[in-house]
């Protein structure tokens, strides 16, 4: 890090990164992008100059390569974030890495051993948990607004308009809508709970064509604790939603996993009552997510969500797979 500030590389000019990151990055105060690599150079140099970047690497191994650069973001294709992640991690660099994590447990695991071995921090990139709607929502829990928790609804859909070509529509990129917005609402159903699932039972609705997963609905069994009602879809109208709900009341989020540079608002039902709102200003999460992890990597704050996070949400998306697979049910530990 130079003057308290950690230089970034980004492997790949994804929509994700010109969208959401290079402004947090710009934003953050303890960072600075440095570096944007591509596996074509003409585009790395595009992107370098449209966007003030102070390099453009031909690929993604010659960025990894420069002493420069200390922390990469990696907003590639599914498939390739394991193999990236771990090279990164062998080359000193720190990782933050878009989800999912890896295509199951297995990978993930493998991706935290690299970083561990290293000595590099690795971190699974769900913004939407750095900001203060989700903050607040999960203060109120624990305040007991609601009561115990009894029941957890997410839901996070859109219509997926990307061509054929894309590779969410790819099965062997890791394509599919519980890969893409299904593991928002696992991670949050985990967050809230609290622990993780004993029970994970899943359907899914496969594409005619390619066979991914078009939606899936998961049911989630807590030990002692709620169940959750998941659902996903790339053919289903844009819906980010997130309820908590016990005895005592229910909170919900409309815009749980897409606030973005707009005010929202919490909402809570009590005693059968109408709902009261908390209103959230305008802030940027991705923002707040890259100030964390500098922090973290230069030792003034732990990992707010690590290894056992991630490993957690992997081991439930795996589950669910199993279980759509055999029409039944599947343990967190089933898909390992």
């Amino acid at each position: 890090m130079r003057e308290g500030k950690l230089r970034w590389g980004i492997l790949g000019c994804a929509g994700i990164a010109e969208r959401a990151l290079i402004p947090a990055i710009r934003e953050a105060r303890n960072a600075e992008l440095s570096g944007i690599a591509a596996r074509d150079p003409a585009r790395a140099e595009d992107w370098a100059r449209r966007h003030g970047i102070r390099r453009a690497y031909p690929g993604y191994a010659e960025l990894l390569l420069d002493p420069w650069i200390d922390a990469v973001y990696i907003p590639l294709a599914n498939h390739l974030h394991a193999e990236w992640s771990i090279r990164a991690a062998r080359a000193g660099k720190h990782v933050l890495c878009e989800k999912p994590l890896g295509l199951s447990a297995e990978e993930a695991g493998a991706m935290f051993a690299a970083a561990e071995e290293a000595k590099v921090v690795l971190m699974e990139a769900f913004m939407y948990r750095f900001h203060p709607q989700i903050e607040r929502a999960l203060e109120l829990v624990r305040e007991g607004a609601v009561g115990e928790v009894r029941i957890i609804r997410s839901t996070f859909t859109f219509l997926n308009t990307h061509g054929l070509d894309n590779y969410r529509w790819d099965p062997a990129a890791g394509g599919g809508a519980l890969y893409d917005v299904g593991c928002y609402p696992v991670s949050a159903a985990r967050t809230v709970a609290g622990r993780e699932p004993k029970d994970v039972r899943a359907q899914m609705r496969p594409h005619p064509g390619n066979g991914v997963d078009l939606g899936a609905s998961l049911l989630l069994t807590f030990e002692d604790g709620p169940l959750a009602v998941l659902d996903c879809a790339f053919d289903v109208e844009f819906t980010s939603h997130l309820e908590i709900a016990g005895p005592d009341g229910r909170i919900r989020l409309d815009r749980a996993f897409s606030a973005k540079n707009f005010d929202v608002r919490i909402g809570i039902a009590r005693g059968g009552g109408g709902e009261d709102f908390i209103d959230i200003p305008a802030v940027n999460a991705y923002t707040r997510m890259v100030e964390h992890f500098g922090r973290t990597v230069a030792g003034d704050e732990p990992l707010r969500y690590g290894r056992d996070d991630a490993l957690g949400t992997a081991r439930v998306i795996d589950a669910a797979f199993s279980s759509a697979r055999s029409d039944g049910a599947g343990g967190p530990e089933a898909g390992r």
